[in-house]
């Protein structure tokens, strides 16, 4: 039977795409992992991230009631074996049903980049989740190289603790911020030199932030969050950087042993992505600057649902699923900042 959760959004859009994929969802019961696959389909030579060799955004449900504690994401190819990293341009796991801390957007109950590294959360906390709420897998893919990967299935690894355990694992929430506004495109063209890009909004609910890390594009100096209201960084990450000067890696901070970080639903928060970008001209599409976390709510039970009339949530859906309508503006806007 399907849950509650899915009876809000039940006229998902259909999704044209020539390659026919599927998401399904296995659980190994022994070692307490779901495992989520998306295809198969074929990845060909020299598709940028904007092609339509990505496949389509999925649904699925989730077939057990259990806490979720991270996620691995990796490509595999027909016999199993992994594809490079480099491939994944960035991957978006969703409960439709539920809202953004910051947002009336789709909850990001994880997401991915190239540089992302497998995250597992302690066995005493984790996102709770119940047979029959909805997930949605949207990725975006790029080969630069000149081989074909046909064939390919996108995974994502699920360690679980079943709620039949006896120690139960305290409930956490995810989030997710963007430099661009809640709802529409998150890249942005990067100006010459040193810029900065930021967006601001409040939570819906106070509670403590547990953990935060990050994702930039190539020439990315720094990802900064920002208490605005109280005048104080709350975290501050700079890349890794490969000797090619791309991203390598992001920090990942955890707040666990002080019970984390406080977010007040009556402050105002800043995102700004900083880049400094050597080559003297504009790079389409070349910025980027999101985050990611961890939370507990205070003063609520349970995390609310999407308000389906709002601009916000109707903009993300058609873009998430890329439908091909008139695209509604967004309700809030960022700003970009020139720093010679």
């Amino acid at each position: 039977m399907i849950s509650r959760l899915l009876a809000p959004f039940v006229f998902l859009p259909a999704v044209v795409s020539a390659q026919d994929v599927e998401l399904r969802v296995r659980v190994d019961s022994a070692i307490h992992e779901m495992v989520l696959e998306l295809g198969p389909f074929d990845l060909p030579a020299h598709a940028g991230h904007e092609s339509n060799a990505s496949p389509p955004p999925r649904v699925a449900v989730f077939p057990i009631d259990a806490w979720l504690h991270g996620y691995t994401i990796e490509l595999v190819d027909t016999q199993g074996h992994k594809l490079p990293g480099s491939l994944i341009h960035h991957v978006n796991i969703i409960a439709p049903s539920r809202r953004e801390l910051f947002s009336n957007i789709m909850l990001r109950i994880g997401a991915a980049g190239t540089e992302t590294a497998p995250l597992r959360l302690p066995r005493m906390i984790g996102y709770r989740a119940r047979a029959g709420d909805t997930v949605l897998v949207s990725s975006m893919l790029h080969n630069g190289t000149m081989t074909d990967h046909p064939q390919t299935t996108l995974r994502v690894r699920v360690p679980y603790t079943p709620t039949s355990t006896w120690l139960r694992p305290f409930t956490v929430f995810p989030f997710y911020l963007d430099v661009m506004p809640p709802a529409g495109s998150h890249s942005y063209d990067l100006p010459p030199g040193k810029s900065e890009k930021y967006w601001e909004g409040k939570p819906a609910s106070s509670g403590r932030m547990l953990g935060v890390s990050g994702h930039l594009h190539k020439y990315g100096v720094e990802l900064r969050l920002e208490d605005i209201t109280a005048r104080k960084v709350i975290w501050s990450g700079k890349p890794t950087i490969d000797s090619a000067g791309n991203v390598a890696g992001m920090p990942l901070a955890k707040f666990y042993l002080r019970f984390g970080v406080s977010l007040d639903s009556s402050h105002v928060y800043r995102l700004t992505a900083f880049y400094d970008n050597p080559t003297g001209q504009t790079i389409p599409d070349g910025g980027m600057g999101a985050l990611g976390g961890i939370m507990v709510p205070s003063g609520i039970t349970e995390w609310p649902l999407v308000r389906r009339d709002d601009p916000e949530y109707q903009l993300d859906l058609r873009l998430t699923y890329r439908m091909d309508r008139d695209p509604v503006p967004p309700t809030r806007t960022s700003i970009m900042k020139h720093t010679h």
